[in-house]
């Protein structure tokens, strides 16, 4: 990637968008993280019963909406009644106006103004081609990412949209290890470890292959600190305040 470019580039991955001020995976929430100076906006896309993209992190809405459905077998209308707030207001205390599970088109349409930012798509249906042709209808393949476990997902991703950056996730030791290579043969951009698994001597092994380390999700000052020193550059998390002020970004 070409640090001269007119994107944004500081490492800060707002996960979900901004859940530290918004409800996660609203467009309140994303439009909070852009406002913040992510570089890079991460969701979740699932498919509705009526074939449309929609954004949620959860294969039901329970957890986040109240009203628990599933969305494979939910159509959009049907989504559309739901309170997306409702969890992030039970988990805080907070009264947080009504929000609703957005479409990928409309976080698409708003991240297309933005042309500093980019957006890192992770796919939780198995419909990358249907995610990855909503992302060329926008014209968006320059400004698109993709970040999953997956590696058959992503090997997709990146074929049909060969110039969409991969941040390959990884959760264990094991498939850390064995994901560096696999992202070196297939040409992903990153490894993002989940922090559990990470060390100095398996982010130099990162580096060394010409990868770049991320982690998630961590959150307190003093994680984000500790991984700091190990050379990490890449942080998913839901406290992005955090990261600018651990990273010394203003």
């Amino acid at each position: 990637m070409n640090k001269q470019t007119v994107f944004r580039y500081n490492g800060v991955t707002g996960h979900r968008g901004n859940p530290e001020k918004a409800p996660e995976n609203t467009m309140e929430s994303f439009r909070s993280a852009i406002g913040e100076g992510v570089d890079f906006l991460e969701t979740d896309v699932h498919m509705t019963k009526d074939e449309k993209l929609v954004l949620c992190h959860d294969p039901t809405t329970g957890r986040t909406c109240g009203t628990d459905r599933i969305i494979a077998d939910s159509t959009l209308a049907e989504l559309k009644l739901l309170n997306a707030s409702y969890g992030f207001n039970t988990e805080n205390h907070t009264s947080f106006p009504p929000t609703q599970i957005p479409e990928l088109c409309e976080l698409l349409e708003e991240v297309k103004n933005h042309r500093d930012v980019r957006l890192s798509l992770q796919p939780k249906c198995d419909h990358v081609r249907e995610i990855c042709d909503e992302v060329k209808k926008y014209g968006m393949e320059s400004q698109i990412a993709f970040n999953d476990g997956s590696l058959r997902y992503m090997i997709e991703a990146k074929t049909q949209i060969p110039q969409a950056i991969i941040f390959y996730d990884t959760y264990g030791t094991e498939q850390l290890e064995n994901g560096i290579a696999d992202a070196v043969k297939y040409g992903f951009f990153a490894i993002v470890s989940h922090y559990n698994a990470l060390t100095p001597e398996l982010v130099k092994k990162i580096q060394t292959a010409g990868l770049e380390a991320g982690v998630w999700t961590v959150d307190t000052e003093e994680d984000i600190r500790r991984f700091l020193d190990m050379g990490v550059t890449r942080f998913y998390s839901d406290r992005i305040s955090n990261v600018f002020r651990a990273k010394g970004i203003q």
